[in-house]
């Protein structure tokens, strides 16, 4: 069910904790106390954490470094500060669940050592996100936290650590327990009802920080808050929750993407999870039969975005490739709670064999959502599911204007949509086409994100320009950033129809239809403007494309697909092949990608039309 052209309506999460929610209930966490439950656990994942633990103890813990810190201000390079903080979280996550599992004074004090050092840490705010650089500052101002991602991830590790060992942490480092509420209290939850934080957004505006945020700090207040400060943590967490949720449209599409979805939307189902329990199970109740039915088209998103095993959809800052670290146990539950079988089935398929979520080292999965794993590999609704072959149904997200459809082995992506979407790109009518479920032409999607990345200089970066997306370049003209530059789009008879007109300065008419049957695509653009003879059509590629001997071009497959055979209206086309040296793009993409320049041959012959066509081969 969907609520008019949002996915809930205001107040409804809101309003149920006002009515069910209890802050003082606490959540159902198997202590490291319960022994029925760490002993028992399956042999896979207990075998891993163990692993893992055994080879880290006795190495060097990573040191995050001040140069490193402050090297975000001097040369915009985030990583290296992230790189040693993600690897010591890590480290200390592994050290918690391996004490948990056997809570020996040696696995004890490791664990200790890692929360020891968080305390020790001086700011728990990611250097991209601190103020203290705006103030003329090179050092953390421990007098003033910022409350950031970094901040929530921090504070939901020392919290769930706390709530997991609890006594055993207090016998073998007594006061660490106190030192660590004292700076969750001190460093976030406190500074975070003193004020407003700009990440919370308003009723007209909002994104994945919130619900990133506020679902870490929900432990936080369960573990470490006093009874009237927790209240006004969760109840304002809930508020942020509800405003993020109300502003989603109810096609339960993400603008920012499918790599995003595991840090917003995902994060929301989180939250929802530790909601239900505090309010005994209202939430789940609402959500299969009341004010937040519309979540259900929320927990399909990723699904919808797939074009082929392990590959998905990259508009706007995704990935194509999955990361090796998304966490599917979170859409597995996102799932179950919206009663979607087919989506639980798929959650699991893409998860595969691996033991347990959270061994990568970045932030896909802290301490809360490898618990949550645990617990239903404990319970047994994690047994692994044989996928079986389905036929893969259309896509049409209105409200970001995607189209996906697959026939015959292609499948094709368009966007539509406007330039002022949340980790934007200038990308409006691009297609991507994938031969056998692997992207042959692209949308490169993100890159290693630098201080440019989010500056009015991120339109510098070449993978966000218009003219490193499959769209034309009418009279020269690229794309521009800013929601006043938009297209529109419509399904049609296999495929869709994107208007183009107001997604460029110049004004000119330009429309852009998209067939894909059986027998191949067509890309139809239609325009006056194909007949200035600076107007080109851009087609980004992987690898290196061959001309064929009857003028076509010949993209080779990889991955074990066909390749794509590319003929098209008269025009001279231009090969610039790019050395890709950015690690994400060379995840999804390989050593190089290529732009075709294709320059139509109506400036000579006066037509107002041009098609590209395409089929597997």
């Amino acid at each position: 069910m969907m609520t008019g052209d949002k996915l809930t309506p205001r107040g409804a999460l809101r309003d149920l904790w006002a009515r069910a929610g209890d802050a003082d209930a606490g959540i159902p966490i198997s202590t490291a106390a319960d022994r029925g439950f760490w002993d028992s656990l399956d042999t896979r994942p207990r075998e891993a954490i163990l692993a893992e633990a055994d080879r880290l103890h006795g190495t060097d813990w990573p040191q995050p470094r001040l140069s490193d810190w402050a090297s975000y201000a001097r040369t915009g390079d985030r990583s290296a500060y992230e790189r040693a903080l993600f690897l010591r979280n890590r480290r200390t996550r592994l050290a918690v669940l391996a004490a948990a599992l056997d809570p020996s004074e040696e696995r004890l004090l490791e664990a200790a050592d890692g929360l020891w050092l968080k305390v020790e840490q001086s700011t728990w705010c990611w250097p991209a996100h601190d103020d203290v650089f705006s103030r003329g500052m090179r050092v953390p101002d421990d007098r003033h936290p910022f409350v950031d991602l970094g901040a929530g991830e921090d504070v939901a590790l020392v919290a769930w650590a706390a709530l997991l060992l609890g006594d055993d942490l207090e016998r073998i480092a007594p006061g660490l327990r106190a030192r660590l509420g004292a700076e969750a209290r001190g460093r976030v939850l406190e500074p975070f009802v003193s004020r407003d934080w700009h990440w919370e957004g308003t009723e007209d505006h909002v994104h994945n920080w919130a619900p990133w945020i506020h679902g870490n700090l929900l432990p936080a207040a369960v573990a470490f808050a006093e009874p009237e400060l927790r209240e006004r943590v969760i109840s304002r967490c809930v508020d942020g929750l509800d405003r993020y949720l109300a502003q989603l449209p109810a096609d339960g599409a993400i603008d920012e993407g499918f790599a995003y979805w595991w840090q917003g939307a995902g994060r929301a189902f989180d939250a929802l999870g530790l909601l239900d329990e505090l309010a005994g199970g209202a939430v789940t109740a609402a959500v299969r039969g009341g004010g937040l039915q519309g979540l259900a088209e929320l927990a399909r998103f990723p699904q919808r975005m797939q074009v082929g095993p392990g590959w998905f959809a990259s508009f706007s800052d995704a990935e194509a490739r999955a990361d090796a670290g998304i966490p599917w146990h979170v859409l597995f539950r996102a799932a179950t709670l919206c009663a979607l079988p087919d989506t639980a089935d798929f959650a699991r398929t893409e998860q595969g064999d691996r033991a347990l979520c959270g061994f990568d080292d970045g932030v896909h999965a802290g301490l809360g959502r490898m618990l949550a794993e645990l617990r239903d590999i404990r319970s047994g609704v994690l047994t692994h599911t044989v996928p079986t072959a389905s036929v893969r149904e259309d896509v049409f997200l209105p409200s970001i204007g995607i189209g996906i459809r697959e026939r015959a082995g292609l499948g094709v992506v368009v966007k539509s949509g406007h330039n002022g979407e949340n980790h934007n790109h200038n990308d409006l009518g691009s297609i991507a086409i994938a031969v056998d479920g692997v992207p042959l032409l692209p949308d490169l999607g993100r890159a290693t994100y630098r201080s440019e990345t989010f500056s009015d200089r991120r339109y510098e970066l070449w993978n966000m320009r218009s003219d490193w997306h499959s769209t034309p370049l009418p009279r020269g003209a690229v794309q521009l950033p800013g929601a006043q530059w938009r297209s529109e789009i419509v399904a049609i008879d296999d495929g869709w129809r994107v208007d183009l007109t107001a997604a460029y300065p110049g004004g000119d008419r330009w429309l852009r239809t998209v067939r894909l049957t059986d027998a191949g695509i067509r890309v139809l653009d239609e325009s006056d403007a194909l007949t200035d003879p600076v107007t080109r059509i851009v087609v980004v590629c992987t690898g290196v494309p061959v001309r064929q001997d009857d003028g076509g071009v010949l993209v080779p497959g990889r991955h074990g697909s066909r390749g794509l055979l590319l003929a098209f209206d008269r025009a001279e086309v231009e090969f610039e092949t790019v050395e890709v040296d950015d690690p994400y793009l060379r995840h999804s993409w390989g050593d190089r990608v290529t732009r075709m320049l294709f320059a139509p041959a109506s400036a000579l012959t006066g037509a107002g039309s041009w098609e590209l066509r395409g089929e597997a081969s």
